[in-house]
């Protein structure tokens, strides 16, 4: 089993604290917290409603209200984009806080962050049905999210497929089939044709088809020409045209009925029947699991390094729930990139998850491989939370006795004191550090260091 150690950080969280500045007084949201995730791995955030979950995922994005005041920490991507600093620096300075001139700010970060959201970070929300605009089709949601983000890769796309011939693709089926992927993608960029192997690709990863018709489908790449109006809009865009407004309207056209196509294979790659009909379809017209699906094809459309999802399964019944969480596995296994799954259900974090990092009142109480976290569990607030899920064996399942504290007056020591059956003195006056128990696994409790 690969070190922990040994793997790459795709994002790190330091002393993160973010404070709700209310009519009724100031919210202590998160009150220090340290995180890493690395590259290719699922990290579950799992604990109860208010402990800071979604505030988490929100602040890694960038998507703060204009009453957060970020007091202090780091969210650095790839050990350098600090996404908060911005606001950091206004939040952390002594002065009475301002919501209207940290609205400002936010507006700033948020033209600073276009770059990063949605091409290196990306977000599904908890309810897909508020997620997606109601007058939209799907397939133009899914195609907005490249035409914005990434504009040239649907221009290469569509060059790409109107420059290549019916030669160009038996070769290129030749070498697909004779020596890999990565053979063919060479082979793509020495014809100059860059953009054809993602639509190549697209059709020979396609598990409900047997081979035979993935050739076929493959080989009937070059007929899909660009008709004269498309031309002409792509045309329009690489000549800088495109701000021009009649012009305008003329290259997004033509962008997006490229995005259309990638939209459909997007969704045959997320296993949706009929992906042709779909595209074209509102998201009132689809059930609750295919609207998480496409939300989810927004998200990794533009093949961001780090997706959060926010309680992606919580809307859903169990089978819809049960196909979310293998879709979520595969996507893992097939791209590399690294998640970051919230749920309050640890049953299900234990399905898609590599590590577990457990909440309590914004802070984080253990963090650690997932067969530690459900075998050895060192925190109290775990350990309770464990005898919570329900199983086959159970005949009774044991409530966490009290409730999370007011985050306005958070209480002096160990947020958890005032609910734990092990409660010491110094618990009420200090706060526990963060002790490593074993490999990877942490843990912020006086329990662990008594023992040691």
């Amino acid at each position: 089993m690969e070190r922990v150690k040994e793997r790459a950080k795709v994002l790190e969280i330091k002393d993160l604290r973010v404070s709700f500045h209310t009519r009724r007084g100031v919210f202590k949201a998160l009150r220090g917290v340290d995180l890493e995730l690395y590259k290719g791995e699922v990290l579950g955030l799992a604990g109860e409603s208010g402990s800071g979950k979604s505030t988490l995922g929100l602040a890694i994005m960038g998507l703060l209200p204009r009453n957060a005041r970020v007091e202090s920490g780091e969210v650095l991507l790839d050990g350098s984009k600090d996404v908060l600093k911005m606001l950091r620096d206004y939040g952390s300075r002594d002065v009475k806080f301002d919501p209207r001139k940290n609205e400002k700010l936010i507006k700033r970060l948020n033209k600073e962050l276009r770059e990063v959201r949605g091409r290196a970070l990306a977000m599904v929300f908890q309810e897909p049905l508020t997620s997606l605009n109601p007058v939209l089709q799907v397939g133009y949601q899914i195609a907005e999210a490249v035409y914005y983000h990434d504009p040239m890769r649907l221009v290469r796309r569509a060059i790409s497929r109107n420059r290549c011939t019916q030669a160009d693709l038996r070769d290129l089926m030749t070498t697909l089939k004779t020596k890999g992927e990565e053979a063919l993608i060479e082979e793509v960029e020495k014809r100059n044709l860059r953009g054809l192997e993602e639509q190549i690709l697209s059709i020979w990863r396609r598990q409900d088809i047997h081979e035979a018709k993935k050739e076929k489908l493959i080989l009937s790449l070059d007929k899909h020409k660009l008709d004269s109006k498309d031309r002409l809009g792509i045309s329009i865009y690489l000549r800088g045209l495109q701000r021009v407004p009649v012009l305008g309207r003329l290259a997004k056209d033509a962008l997006i009925k490229e995005g259309y196509r990638l939209a459909v294979e997007i969704l045959t790659y997320l296993g949706i029947p009929h992906p042709e009909k779909v595209v074209r379809m509102y998201p009132h017209e689809l059930s609750g699991g295919m609207r998480q699906r496409v939300v989810i094809g927004i998200a990794i459309v533009n093949n961001p390094e780090i997706v959060i999802m926010d309680e992606p399964t919580s809307a859903l019944d169990v089978t819809i729930q049960a196909q979310i969480l293998e879709l979520v596995s595969s996507l893992k296994a097939s791209s590399n990139r690294s998640f970051i799954f919230i749920s309050h259900d640890l049953s299900v974090l234990a399905e898609v998850s590599d590590r577990i990092a457990i909440m309590y009142a914004g802070k984080i109480a253990e963090v650690g491989p997932v067969k530690v976290i459900f075998e050895e569990p060192q925190h109290p607030y775990t350990k309770m939370l464990m005898d919570a899920i329900p199983t086959m064996d159970k005949t009774e399942l044991k409530a966490i006795p009290g409730s999370v504290p007011d985050m306005r007056s958070p209480p002096k020591g160990c947020s958890f004191s005032n609910r734990c059956p092990f409660v010491m003195p110094k618990c009420k006056e200090m706060e526990p550090p963060m002790v490593e128990v074993s490999e990877g696994h942490k843990v912020a409790c006086f329990l662990v260091g008594e023992r040691k």
